[in-house]
This record gives structure tokens, sequence and C-alpha cells, in this order.
């Protein structure tokens, strides 16, 4: 058996070796109400893109341009204690990677879910899983990682559990359910189905005045102004010990600061950044022949009982 990454085993599910126990089962316990926007996806299938547009468009085209700012507006459910998720202002934007048979759906809530195609979603999550050093898998290989992703052995375990969890609920009213690659063909669509499931009101401030708002939020959520913005917040806050100032209020960046400095001292550093290419077709390129028909016999025994797989016939 190859490398594989460290992970923190929360009531059956895998996740990032960070995590607390305590705060992972109260966002499981959480129950969004009104004015919440929940931006839920498995990782790595376009959860950081859509929660730029939605703060882009509940601040009216104003991007969020400090490390601080960033980290303190959008907040990651299982890594907030509930006393700063309670704390926050609404509307709020709170994204999970939580399946649906894992949360406290609310029917008052706002859900987008977003879906990626498997094979790009197992690259971007291998790159990703080595830009943390936490992970202790810097010097892990995409063909490991590939076979632990195939038996849903990575973070928030199988990648298809979660798809068809949130899949069978798409028709609920209060859920917006996309795909990373109709946002990637055609993203000022995407922008307006969002401000139009938000509501009315953002939907016209979006359109007003010769679009000029919607201008913006094409700017500052495109992959450019995201890497120039958004990667450095990440690279800011993650890449290195966190202050302890930081510690002091989430147990789970004082669980992180101690896995840093272990990892460090194993010589794990971050590769790459936390926002890469943000393309589709990726997978095509990076996975080999025998790995694409692996992950195709893994697609026909978990979806055959599904139309699921549908959302990608044009992709």
């Amino acid at each position: 058996m190859g490398k594989k990454p460290r992970y923190e085993k929360i009531d059956g599910i895998l996740a990032p070796p960070s995590f607390v126990p305590e705060i992972y089962k109260e966002a499981m316990a959480f129950k969004p109400g009104l004015d919440d926007v929940v931006v839920a996806t498995y990782p790595k299938c376009g959860t950081t893109w859509v929660q730029q547009i939605v703060s882009l468009i509940l601040r009216k085209g104003k991007p969020l341009l400090t490390t601080e700012e960033y980290f303190a507006t959008l907040p990651f459910l299982e890594m907030t204690p509930m006393e700063i998720l309670s704390g926050l202002e609404k509307p709020r934007c709170i994204k999970t990677h939580l399946p649906f048979d894992r949360i406290s759906f609310s029917k008052d809530a706002k859900y987008i879910c977003v879906a990626r195609h498997p094979a790009d979603c197992v690259v971007s999550f291998f790159h990703h899983t080595r830009f943390f050093p936490i992970y202790f898998f810097s010097d892990g290989c995409f063909d490991d990682y590939f076979e632990l992703f195939i038996k849903g052995e990575v973070d928030w375990n199988d990648y298809f559990d979660h798809l068809l969890s949130w899949y069978e609920h798409k028709d609920e009213p209060n859920i917006l359910f996309l795909t990373y690659e109709a946002m990637k063909s055609d993203p000022r669509d995407a922008c307006l189905k969002i401000a139009r499931f938000l509501g009315d009101t953002y939907y016209d401030l979006l359109t007003e005045n010769d679009e000029a708002m919607l201008k913006k939020v094409l700017e500052y959520s495109s992959v450019e102004f995201m890497k120039a913005t958004v990667n450095e917040f990440w690279k800011e806050q993650f890449s290195a010990v966190p202050s302890e100032e930081l510690q002091m209020l989430n147990p789970v960046i004082k669980k992180y600061a101690k896995l840093m400095e272990e990892a460090e001292k194993e010589g794990h550093v971050p590769l790459g950044g936390f926002i890469r290419k943000g393309v589709v077709g990726d997978g095509k390129i990076t996975l080999s022949e025998e790995q694409l028909d692996k992950l195709n016999e893994r697609i026909i025994q978990k979806t055959s009982h599904s139309d699921v797989m549908n959302l990608w016939k044009k992709s």
C-alpha cells in the first residue's frame, strides 16, 4: 500500500487532521435560518468560487481584500465554533462539505450545491492535499491518492455518496443545484442564477444600470482576481504556524498550529496554491487510461440507479 494522508475520523467521516470532534459535531447539529446562505459541496468542486460570487452579490459588488476580513466573513462550518458563527452579521454565507444526511436541513435557509466531474475533482483534491503540510503528504504521489479517492478513503469520504446525497434533493425549492462545468461555460448566467435564487432584489441590482454590478461580480470572481487575493489569504492563514492570537480564538486553529510544527520538523512544506488552475478537463489529461477505466467502473457501480451523471453529458 502506498502513502496515505493523515486524517481525523469523526463519526465515521474522514476529516482533515486539524478538525476537532466537538466543533465538527456542532456543525452537523447546526440549523441555519432566514438570511443564511449555505454553499454545500464535496471538496474541490467550486466551493470557494461560489462563496466568492455569493459574497460579492450580498456585498453589492465589494470584494473582501484582507485575510482577516475574508475568514471573518466567510465561515467554514466544520471549522467554526458556534460562538463565533452566532456572532456573525446576517446575511451569512456559510460553506460546508457535509453530505446531506449529516446536516440539520432547514427549510428557511438557502442552499447552493455545486457538483464537479469526478475526474477533475480527484486531480484538484490531490493538489489541495499537498498544499496543506498537516496532511503529511507533500511527498505523496497521485497514483496513491487516486486509489484512496476511488475507495472513498479521503476527506468527507466517498465522492459519489456525497454527490448523490445532495442530488436527490436538487428539486427542493430552497436548493440551487449547479455544476462547475456549466459555471465555467457561462459565468454570467451562473451569477444571474445565483442572484435570482438569493432574491429578486439582488437580481435587480445586478441587472440595472447597464449591468454595472454584474460586471463587478464577474471581475472579482474571476480566476485571475481570486489567485491574486483569495489565494494569498489562504497562504497567509495556513501555510505557516498560525499566530497565538488566532489559536486562542479557535481550537481547530490551535490544533492546526501543533500539526504545522510537527509537519515542518518532518520537512513537509506547502506545495502549489489553494487556487490552482480553475479549469475543466484536467482529469482527462492527468489520469492514465487505466485510471480512467477504473473511474468509469466506479461511476457505473455507484450511480447505476441514478441519472446523476447526465449532469456531464455535454462536458
